[in-house]
This record gives structure tokens, sequence and C-alpha cells, in this order.
């Protein structure tokens, strides 16, 4: 059995929800692995099938659980290159029209503003270093992005939803 220090509060969409150790339990039973069945979680955490098919409900209701989701790996076998692109805007430029056209390339995962200098952390998957050369120009030629700047990620020590 996992348990967690303490309960949690989370705020999702203006409602409190708090969080026990089976709860806590379960969330991290998920990010181990989101495809494990009612049955296999319910074992793992201590509980019946039907008490945590219920909390599951509920964590899912209050947003505690917020979604789902597949990391997209190589059919190859090898791992993808991943890397944070750090932009500046060219004079004029802003995040949101910048962000947009950035939505639109498949290859980016994750957007996000920052306060100071750079204007935004855009974190990317290629398939190989000339891939990731690709994306980068892609960026570069983009309206309203001056400067951008490529940091390859050498190891994830640790990735959470």
């Amino acid at each position: 059995m996992i348990v967690s220090p303490g309960p949690a509060i989370r705020r999702r969409g203006g409602s409190l929800q708090v969080l026990d150790d089976k709860d806590e339990a379960l969330i991290l039973a998920l990010e181990r692995d989101a495809r494990a069945s009612v049955v296999a979680l319910a074992r793992e955490i201590g509980l019946s099938r039907s008490a945590t098919q219920e909390r599951l409900g509920r964590l899912q209701r209050g947003g505690a659980i917020a979604g789902y989701t597949v990391v997209r790996g190589r059919t190859d076998g090898r791992a993808r290159l991943n890397a944070c692109l750090m932009i500046r805007h060219a004079r004029g430029g802003t995040c949101a029209r910048s962000v947009v056209p950035l939505k639109r390339i498949p290859e980016v995962k994750a957007i996000q503003s920052l306060a100071g200098d750079p204007d935004l952390l855009v974190q990317v998957s290629a398939a190989d270093p000339a891939d990731l050369d690709r994306i980068a120009e892609a960026v570069r030629a983009l309206p309203g992005i001056g400067e951008v700047t490529t940091h390859v990620v050498l190891a994830d020590h640790l990735r959470r939803p």
C-alpha cells in the first residue's frame, strides 16, 4: 500500500476537495500506470473495487484527476529527443499572438508564459537532432518571434502530469 503524508486540499474551479491518504495513494498509483484496472488499483490501495470506483468518480468530478493521457514513444525503440525552446519576442510580439501558431506545431508539447526574460518556454519532442533543428526553425519563422534558444533535455529525473 502507498501512504502519502496527510490530507491535501486541492482547489479546482473554485471548489475545495480534501484528499485523504487513500485518495493520494490512488492518484499516485494512476500516475505510475493510468491503464491499471480498477481491481488492480483497489488491491494496491487496500479498498474494495466498488469503493475504489466511487473514489475515482469523485476525484474526477472534483477535478483532482483532470484527465488521462498518452505519452507517445517511438516505434523503432529509440528514445525521443526532448528539448526546451526559450523564446524572446520580437519588437511588438506578444504571448497572445505567439501561442496560437505554436499550438499548431504537433511536436510542441507545452507552452508556458514566463515572468521576465525570456517570454516563453516551449517544450518540444523530436525524433532526432535534425528533426529538432527543423522544429526550432519553424518556430523562428513565426511572426512575432525574435530569439529562440534551444536546450536539449539530457535526462528526465521526474515527470508528473
